[in-house]
Order: structure tokens, then sequence, then C-alpha cells
């Protein structure tokens, strides 16, 4: 949900920044603390989702957010913005904490202390029929859209639509290549042989049927249609947004969620600048009968251009502020909050990675061993040090991080055994030197071009790229380093193959949902490369790799889905195609007298549940 979330990606993470499917999670990780500050990791310990209650070990119990004071004005500080309005595009972490969550509804959702969907427009789970290849979905009747579209009902074609426009390239969504080709007629509707996907099937308004070619595990239990591209979208309304070299549907959009953005009589937006702000008001078309959310707040407003130090200071000592995109805050404040502010901070691990993209269609990255070399020479600890230290995460040394399925099988903290230049948490030139000198440079330094690296332009982000930029430099490498805002280093440059991009400095990954398969798929299938919104940043297209994937998303059982991942994450770390460096935890801070929710779904506030005390 790629994580990272938007100022760093996250889905969902996640990065996404954001993005979650929650079977099977057995193993708790220790957290390494700063000032003597315990974490209790997902799945078990003390969780405390909460920023009034405290997060220590042992602390208040967790915030749920079920009950609240209705009414006031929120105002969410964030250095950017979200990376799209269109709710096809959202994938990001930001995008579901902004829009995806308070303001609209998929057929499944995620309520904040949970590990596994609730149904939200679906009446129930999914069910299954055919040996797992036909899934008949029943939604709820009387959900009606936002103005101007008040009188209208979602129907079972609402959300027909809305699937196959994910697959348009005007709209340039992530991830239905990962999770929803299975359907019949996906490709000939992505080769414009037909004009609708014929899997896709709404026998009445409130039936949805899926016909699929082979059983998909997370569209079975319907962790992968709690994606927005559930979203109900009116076809006789989107349609000519749609027919634009790029959507203007998310400009336009209708909202089934208790908030909305304001909009004209049209149907515009009024209440969004870009880069600055998004208002959310209440949807007055929402009826809380049909839905699960509280939605205490009457207006929240998400401001964005904000510094993260004088942002994060702002926040802690005003009234009625929350954090958004800001990740991690500097190093010394950081500290400060885990003290003096440790009631309005929340640290909890969040399933995500951040990590380096080495572009293997860009030379030197086409070798092996100019990969291990970085590989080797990458000294993580230095890198989580501008992030905030330990207490900020702990040091990767795979993709699948802790909590998640599959961890312990794919090599738990240590990482795969037998990868010498996998196993250097400080880095080591001499052996990255090596390294170069198996890929043909004598003096095992690299002598070629210049190579192009694209990072962030803030704080702490930036920082990880200048550091990495001086390790890299001690093995020769000459970088044409520029630092550009972090939507534009995803939506121009590293989610961009023609942009050649050699090295992507400060990416993130976060889980889509409980399934590793989240994790792993979007990043390293070559199915996946797109022309846009590109998530396999460093190419990797391998038939047998390919295959490996292919043949793990149809198992259904979750221990075998778990060592089939597992297995594959230790293929990917064989490869040397991205540098893990964090498994990070998410730092969430809110003012005194915010009752703030985190919802694990997406380890960031959930706008929907939180309220002013």
């Amino acid at each position: 949900m790629t994580t990272t979330h938007a100022s760093e990606r996250m889905t969902r993470s996640r990065p996404k920044e954001r993005k979650r499917m929650r079977k099977s999670l057995a193993t708790l990780v220790p957290l390494l603390t700063v000032l003597a500050l315990a974490v209790g990791a997902c799945g078990g310990g003390n969780d405390n989702n909460n920023a009034s209650g405290g997060n220590q070990k042992g602390g208040a119990a967790p915030n749920t957010g079920q009950t609240g004071k209705k009414g006031g004005t929120l105002t969410v500080l964030s250095l950017g913005d979200v990376d799209s309005l269109d709710p096809g595009y959202w994938y990001y972490q930001y995008d579901y904490m902004a829009l995806g969550l308070p303001a609209q509804r998929e057929l499944y959702s995620w309520k904040p202390q949970d590990n596994f969907v609730t149904p939200d427009i679906a009446v129930a789970a999914p069910q299954v029929s055919d040996g797992g290849k036909t899934l008949t979905i029943k939604i709820k009747p009387n959900i009606r859209y936002s103005p101007p579209l008040q009188n209208r009902m979602v129907k079972s074609a609402d959300i027909k639509y809305a699937i196959e426009r994910a697959f348009l390239p005007q709209v340039g969504n992530g991830y239905v290549g990962s999770y929803y080709t299975s359907i019949e007629g996906v490709k000939d509707y992505q080769d414009g042989k037909a004009k609708e996907i014929s899997g896709i099937q709404t026998p009445d308004d409130t039936t949805l049927v899926l016909k699929l070619t082979a059983p998909s595990g997370v569209l079975a239990t319907g962790v992968a249609l709690a994606l927005p591209a559930t979203i109900p979208v009116p076809n006789d309304y989107a349609q000519k947004y749609d027919e634009a070299k790029q959507s203007t549907y998310g400009e336009h959009q209708v909202f089934t969620g208790p908030y909305m953005i304001p909009n004209d009589a049209s149907g515009k937006l009024t209440g969004y600048t870009s880069g600055k702000n998004i208002t959310l008001v209440r949807n007055p078309s929402w009826d809380a009968k049909t839905d699960f959310r509280p939605a205490y707040l009457d207006k929240v407003i998400f401001s964005g251009g904000n510094d993260i130090t004088v942002g994060s200071r702002k926040i802690l000592s005003g009234q009625s502020l929350l954090s958004g995109d800001f990740a991690a805050p500097p190093t010394t404040l950081l500290k400060q909050m885990v003290t003096q502010y440790k009631s309005q901070t929340s640290i909890l691990p969040s399933q995500s990675i951040r990590f380096i993209a080495l572009n293997t269609k860009v030379k030197p990255f086409d070798n092996i061993n100019v990969r291990k070399a970085v590989g080797a020479v990458v000294n993580r600890e230095a890198l989580r040090t501008t992030r905030g230290g330990p207490a900020i995460g702990v040091v990767a040394t795979h993709f699948i991080p802790p909590g998640m399925p599959g961890f312990d099988d794919a090599g738990g903290n240590a990482g795969p055994s037998g990868l010498d230049w996998n196993s250097k948490p400080a880095g080591d030139l001499q052996l990255a030197m090596n390294y170069m000198k198996k890929a043909g440079y004598s003096s095992g330094k690299y002598s070629g071009p210049p190579v192009l690296m694209v990072g962030d332009n803030q704080p702490p982000a930036s920082k990880t790229g200048e550091a990495l930029q001086a390790q890299l430099e001690s093995l020769g490498f000459k970088l044409n380093y520029r630092q550009v805002q972090h939507p534009t280093m995803l939506s121009k440059f590293c989610g961009v193959p023609k942009a050649a991009v050699a090295i992507c400095p400060n990416l993130g990954w976060g889980k889509d949902f409980f399934d590793s398969q989240s994790m792993i798929d979007p990043i390293f299938n070559g199915k996946n490369i797109a022309p846009v919104n590109n998530a396999n940043y460093a190419q990797v297209d391998d038939p047998a790799f390919n295959k490996a994937m292919d043949s793990a998303t149809q198992l259904t059982d979750a221990a075998e889905r778990a060592t089939a991942w597992a297995d594959i994450d230790k293929q990917v770390t064989q490869g040397a195609y991205i540098i893990p460096w964090l498994w990070d935890n998410q730092v969430n801070f809110a003012s005194k007298n915010v009752n703030g929710v985190v919802n694990k779904f997406n380890s960031s506030w959930d706008i929907a549940f939180t309220s002013l005390k």
C-alpha cells in the first residue's frame, strides 16, 4: 500500500506507503529502543493505537475509536499532497489516510484494530463456488452517492465499471495487474478486443459475480477487494472524464463515505488546491446505519507544504492538529517526543520496508555483481540513523517484514544464509570492491559514466539519499543526483521506466493486506511493469520467477502461501535487485486535545475514528 506509503511511499504501505489480510500472525520481533521506549510488536503484546494513552508496553488500552466526542474541525499537517484525486489510482499511504478511508467505501474495508477485512459495501464475505473460480458478492441496497448524484444508489454495475476503469492506462492503477488478472476476460479488455470484462457480471443491482480463470487466494478471502478499485464509480457520470488522455474523474468524483470534498453543482471539486490543501466536510448522503465508521469530526483540513520540523512542533504544542505524511520527524525531536510528548505519540511496527532500487535495465546494474557490490558497501545502520536511529525500526535483510506470513522462513532477522554481501549492516568496502572486480572493474571501483539517482528533497529522506551518495562514491560511483518532491520522484522518475533512473534511494513498501503476496508480487513480477505508476522499480522480469509468483497466487492454504512467498523472497534477495535497509515503525503524533486512532491496515491515523477531546 506502497508505506509509505505519501511523502515516502507506504501502502500500502506504505506506503501507501499504502495499504491487508491478516490471516497468520505469529512472529513477534523485539524492537530496539530509544530512551527506554518499549514498542509492542503487531500481532501480540501491547498494541496501543492511540496518541492519548501512551504507547509503552503495559500502558493504557488501545484506542479503538468506538467512543468519541462528536463535532469540531481537525487540521492535518503534511509535507506534500495526495498522489492523485482519482480512487482508481490510489495506492499510497497518504491517499488512503486523506481520502480512501474517510471519504469512500470499498466492497470490504478495515476497522482500526482488526487484521482482517470487514464487509463495507458488501453484505458478507464472497460466496466461493466452482472450485474457487466463482465468487458471488451481495452488496447493500441503500448506499447513496454524494451531490450532485445524491438521489442515485450504488449498484453492482458501478463496481464493475470501477474495476474495469482501473485497467485503463489513463487511470494509471498500480496493483490490478497483481490481484485482478485472474478474472475472465481481462486480457481481451486490456488488448482492446472487448468493451467490458466478461468475468465481472451483474445479474441484478445488488449482486456482483466474479468468474475467474484460476483460484485466487486474495480475491476469495476478500482482502484484494478492499482496495480502492472497488470504490463504486457510476459509468454514465464518469465515462466522459475517463476518455481524456489522463482521466479527470478524480477532480469530479462522487463520494460514498462519511466525508466528501466540497464541489459545485456540476460535481467539480472546489475544496481542493493542488499541493496546498484538501477540505473534507460531511457527506449529506451518508447513512450511518449502513456503515461501521463513527465519523465524529465535522470538518477535516489537510494542509500541505509544511516544513517537517516546524510542522511537528506546531502539532505537539498546538490544538486540533494531526501529523499527515511526515514519516519520521528529525532525530532530536523524536527523542523529545518519546519523553515530553509520549502521550501524544504513537510508534508502532508497520509491516513495511524501506529499500534502494537498482534498475536492472540501466547499466551497470544489469550486472548482478555490481548490484551485490552496492549491497555490500551500503551502511544500513548509517541510513537508519538519518531517520532517527533504532526507535524508527529494525535493519532489514530481506523483503518480507516482521509480522508478515513467511518472515521466518525467508530468513528472519538475519536474512537468507550464504549471502556475505547482505550480512554487513555497517557495510564492507573491501568486500564491495571484490564484487566490483568480479563485475569486470579491475581496480575494484566503478569507472564508467555518471549514473542517475533521483530521491526526495525533504528530510529525513533527503538525508538518507545524501548518506547513500557518500557510500556509493567510496566505491567510485559518480552520480547525477537529483532531489525532487516525493510525488514527483514517483510519478516522473522512479515510477516511469522511460526515465531510466538507475538508483532510487527513497522507496518504501507497505503491505496491501496481511498476506505476503502483497509485499512481493507488485514489486517483482514482470507482468506488473507499467509505463506510469510502475512499482516494479528494478524492472525485474524473469520468466521462471514470474511463474513461481503466479503459482503462489493460486494457493488458498495460509501455511502453503507463507512458505511459497518466503521461497520467492529468498530469490529476490539473492538477485540483489533491491537493497533492503529498514523494516520501519510508523511514527504518528497529534495535539494534546486530539483523540487519535491508528488503523493497522494503513499504519496511520484513521480520520473516520479520530475525534477531539
